[in-house]
């Protein structure tokens, strides 16, 4: 075969190949399936066509999320979203859940995301995609006040209940902190009951909810280790998995109002300085 041959042979070869990968993207800029959701449309587009944002929250961590008195969505994540819907230019319909449904709804497309500040963990990460952390978290133990409890060592006994959210990483924490203790999962309010009422000695929750736990059960309950914490962690917003310009899009909004100081202003006004 002469070289002229041969030439011609690569270059026809090369200009298939550049054809199948521009073919990975229609001339309305839609992704293909590998980058997009099922059937190939990004959550963005059908976001975008249907003028609704889908989100599972589980409306029972109060300041964060909750339902205020008019039984309305409120607290950090609720604002974050109502924004984030209109930068969007569509509308928040948030589909409250428990907590334990929230994983199960993502992965059936009930939800575009779950904000409940879900931590990025390599179990979790199997099954879902998660964007930047955009809420810390530091994980305290509150005890009842009759246990008799002055140190974590007291805690990690046997015979001792710990109780904690189900799935959730506080419980984890738990298995950690108390390998000899009994530990009780159960949804969160079912949890901090456990405690105020003495059925249980303490309970693993992140800081803020530890905070509004002791306001509301004053001389019954306390943190016991308000100056070391066991860990610092970072909720993120949880995505539907292979989603790659969904996931870019809600990174780009996380990354943008981080700079504009909304989630630190919120954070300060909503979390850091709870309404009763």
């Amino acid at each position: 075969m002469s070289t002229l041959r041969k030439r011609w042979i690569r270059l026809v070869v090369s200009l298939a190949a550049v054809v199948v990968v521009a073919a990975g993207c229609t001339s309305s800029g839609k992704t293909s399936a590998s980058a997009g959701g099922s059937g190939g449309e990004s959550h963005l587009d059908k976001i975008l066509k249907s003028k609704k944002l889908r989100v599972g929250m589980t409306l029972k961590f109060k300041p964060q999320m909750y339902r205020d008195a008019n039984n309305q969505p409120a607290g950090y994540d609720v604002e974050l979203l109502k924004q984030m819907a209109k930068d969007l230019g569509v509308q928040l319909v948030i589909d409250d859940q428990d907590f334990e449904g929230l994983i199960p709804g993502l992965l059936a497309d009930k939800f575009d995301l779950i904000s409940v500040g879900l931590v990025n963990t390599p179990e979790r990460a199997k099954t879902m995609w998660f964007s930047k952390p955009y809420v810390p978290y530091k994980q305290v133990v509150v005890v009842n006040d009759k246990a008799g409890v002055t140190s974590i060592d007291q805690l990690n006994a046997k015979g001792r209940k710990i109780t904690a959210l189900v799935g959730s990483t506080a419980a984890e924490q738990a298995k950690r902190a108390f390998p000899n203790a009994q530990l009780q999962e159960l949804e969160q309010q079912p949890a901090l009951l456990e405690v105020a009422s003495g059925r249980a000695a303490g309970v693993v929750l992140e800081e803020y909810l530890a905070r509004q736990f002791v306001k509301e059960n004053p001389g019954k309950v306390h943190v016991l280790n308000p100056d070391k914490p066991f860990s610092l962690e970072y909720g993120c917003y949880a995505l539907p998995k292979g989603d790659l310009v969904w996931q870019e899009w809600v990174n780009n909004w996380v990354d943008y109002w981080q700079a504009k100081g909304l989630l630190d202003a919120l954070y300060k006004q909503i979390i850091d300085t709870p309404t009763t």
